[in-house]
């Protein structure tokens, strides 16, 4: 991800323009080669080593500085380095300064670099005789004194790439750098079919991401995609920019899409930003693999044990709810008998997402979904009231703080599957 300082853009008459660079251009595949060489090459050495031939290729750059800089920035991304605490070092560096005050203090009257301090006393004397004082040599103690400090820090392993992937990610980098400092978002998606809406949706539900879904009211085939941004919130609001950022990639794999956004890049200053699939950005997302937070199954494996007669699995259906808007679950519960329903979570950040479904929920009969609400999002009083006063959240609705558990959901599964057989 681009910090604020590395991204490249113009602002016209309300529009924030991002400028995107041509990943065919030949000065920068060469550039963008030299620095996959140079980082290719870098496992093994310290940080400081890398930065230092990193900044070499750099200077040789006839181009923009800070693209080069942006480039750089990524391919650290990339990199791991050993930032593991070492306490041998620092007990080592507590004996080197105690066996330094003792050295100093038990020499009273001699030279040691231009200062009146003892005898014999010179740099290279010194570093012999602490050196000495802690079982090293002069060589070793300097290497070791100070090796878990970031500039020391080893590189582990770099993940590889080709030149020009490198270029079409930072132009990613670049609009999603825009997307952390966005107040709303919406994507018109006309032509996708099932399957690649169904991707996109579940890199919206891994991201934690909630959207009010709907149909264009003038197009009725487009869908409707409508996301609070980061600056919308007043709680996690780095974590949710991340988490939206790391969405628009899934968007590029559409095959036709709009996207509009409402940026706050300067304080007082919102800009409109609007990109189509004509742009030629390139995702690097793959098809989505199937992920289940630890929690989650945890979640499943206790289900499977303690109420064996339901089964939870990744929803892949639409529901419809009213105002002819959609609801994509997080998960469906199946029962053996054949019955299902589906179960939505909402997370500290789903503010207002909870309020608009609460209002669908209360306005229809019938329970076409299990809602779970993250405790912290009780904190909002105005919230709070309404969840008290809702009469779907008090038949099918749970709290929970990190995941749900079995012992609140249980009875609301009995009790949803006896109304169902009831009405049958």
């Amino acid at each position: 991800m681009l910090t604020k300082d590395l991204l490249c853009f113009r602002t016209n008459r309300g529009k924030i323009l991002p400028k995107i660079i041509n990943p065919e251009a030949t000065k920068l595949l060469e550039i963008a080669e030299e620095l996959l060489v140079v980082f290719s090459g870098s496992v093994g050495q310290v940080r400081e080593k890398l930065e230092e031939e990193t900044k070499q290729v750099l200077d040789g750059f006839p181009g923009n500085a800070i693209v080069g800089r942006g480039l750089e920035k990524l391919l650290l991304d990339r990199t791991e380095f050993d930032t593991e605490a070492k306490t041998e070092l620092s007990d080592l560096r507590g004996k080197v300064f105690f066996n330094s005050a003792e050295f100093f203090s038990a020499k009273k009257a001699l030279r040691f670099q231009d200062v009146e301090v003892g005898d014999k006393a010179d740099l290279g004397y010194y570093q012999s005789e602490i050196a000495k004082s802690v079982g090293k040599s002069v060589e070793q103690l300097g290497r070791q004194l100070y090796g878990d400090l970031p500039a020391f820090q080893h590189v582990l392993s770099f993940r590889k790439m080709t030149a020009a992937s490198l270029l079409h990610r930072y132009n990613c980098a670049q609009l999603q750098g825009l997307l952390l400092r966005c107040e709303g978002l919406t994507v018109s998606l006309p032509e996708s079919k099932a399957a690649e809406l169904r991707q996109l949706l579940k890199y919206l539900r891994f991201n934690k991401l909630l959207a009010k879904i709907s149909h264009d009211q003038r197009k009725k085939k487009t869908l409707m995609l409508e996301i609070d941004g980061p600056l919308s919130l007043f709680v996690n609001t780095q974590k949710y920019g991340l988490n939206l950022a790391n969405f628009f990639p899934a968007i590029l794999q559409q095959p036709e899409w709009e996207m509009d956004a409402e940026v706050r890049i300067r304080k007082n200053h919102v800009h409109s930003l609007h990109l189509d699939q004509s742009c030629g950005i390139r995702s690097h997302y793959r098809q989505f693999l199937a992920y289940i937070p630890d929690e989650i199954q945890l979640f499943s494996h206790q289900l499977a044990k303690q109420i064996p007669d339901w089964e939870l699995t990744s929803s892949a259906d639409f529901i419809p709810l009213t105002g002819e808007s959609l609801c994509f679950p997080d998960f469906l519960l199946k029962h053996h008998s054949g019955k299902k329903v589906s179960m939505e979570l909402f997370h500290k950040w789903h503010v207002a997402p909870l309020q608009s479904r609460l209002e669908q929920l209360d306005s229809q009969k019938g329970g076409p979904l299990l809602i779970g609400i993250n405790r912290s999002l009780l904190k909002n009083m105005q919230l709070a009231e309404q969840v008290e006063a809702s009469t779907y959240f008090s038949h099918y609705g749970f709290f929970f703080r990190e995941a749900p558990t079995i012992t609140k959901l249980r009875p609301l599964l009995d009790s949803w599957l006896s109304n169902v057989q009831k009405r049958n």
